[in-house]
């Protein structure tokens, strides 16, 4: 079983950023992702990055955590560089495809550390149920959004434990190569893949032991009130929405 406290798993700490509301959450969520796709703004992106920073330090999850993360993606950030010299593109446009790459990243490790996976199912449903008018299966599809959301947290936890494991059989990942790094990534990456699979059935059955049904709309019992302060980050991310629009010239 894995450590409740391990990277990518909701950390339990009494904090703001964990008190939110879980559908403002998503909904935030969303605007960002918005945000990331449309606007070509250095000064925006590095304004995301700081909010991004700040909701960090507002949660109380250690900042390891998310340097774990910042970590992991380090031979993407390479791959986008050489892309940008290969394509000619400046140095300032480099600079904004990693700070997108990391608010990305950051960002849903924040949702990760500070939402439950039954808050973030049922955050996922009240986002989705204006489909209900079509009998859409909403808890199916929440549970699926949820899990997808979690992989690569997951995936990055259970390969780290993995090549501890192989360490001591000779493989020691760690201290080898770039190449031996890779060959190594394709060996272990079936067993990666049953372990991530197992841990998502591990998942869906203490779901089911808190009376959640994938079937059927679920019950909250838990009052998901809107603060003042879901109100507050929320205006915050629909400013960000109308600096960009300003920005360019729709406005």
């Amino acid at each position: 079983m894995y450590s409740r406290n391990s990277f990518g798993s909701f950390y339990p700490v009494d904090s703001m950023i964990h008190k939110l509301n879980p559908v403002v959450k998503i909904i935030n969520f969303v605007i960002m992702i918005i945000l990331l796709i449309l606007c070509d703004s250095l000064a925006i992106n590095v304004f995301l990055l700081l909010l991004i920073l700040i909701m960090m330090l507002l949660s109380f999850v250690p900042l390891r955590y998310y340097m774990d993360t910042f970590w992991s993606m380090r031979y993407l950030y390479i791959i986008i560089a050489f892309l940008c010299l290969y394509f000619d593109q400046t140095l300032e446009v480099c600079f904004m495809y990693m700070i997108k790459l990391i608010c990305l990243v950051e960002y849903i490790s924040l949702l990760a550390y500070t939402t439950s996976p039954s808050e973030s199912a049922y955050g996922i449903e009240k986002f989705l149920s204006f489909f209900n008018f079509v009998k859409f299966p909403i808890s199916k599809l929440s549970f699926k959004i949820n899990s997808l959301l979690r992989y690569n947290p997951l995936k990055i936890n259970v390969e780290n434990k993995t090549f501890k494991i192989v360490s001591s059989r000779g493989f020691d990942y760690y201290y080898s190569n770039i190449i031996s790094r890779f060959f190594l990534h394709i060996r272990v990456r079936g067993r990666v893949r049953k372990l991530i699979k197992r841990k998502n059935k591990e998942i869906a059955f203490c779901q089911e032991l808190r009376l959640f049904n994938i079937n059927k709309y679920r019950t909250n019992y838990r009052t998901n009130k809107v603060s003042f302060y879901d109100i507050f980050l929320m205006l915050f991310h629909l400013c960000l929405i109308y600096a960009y629009l300003v920005n360019g010239g729709f406005i």
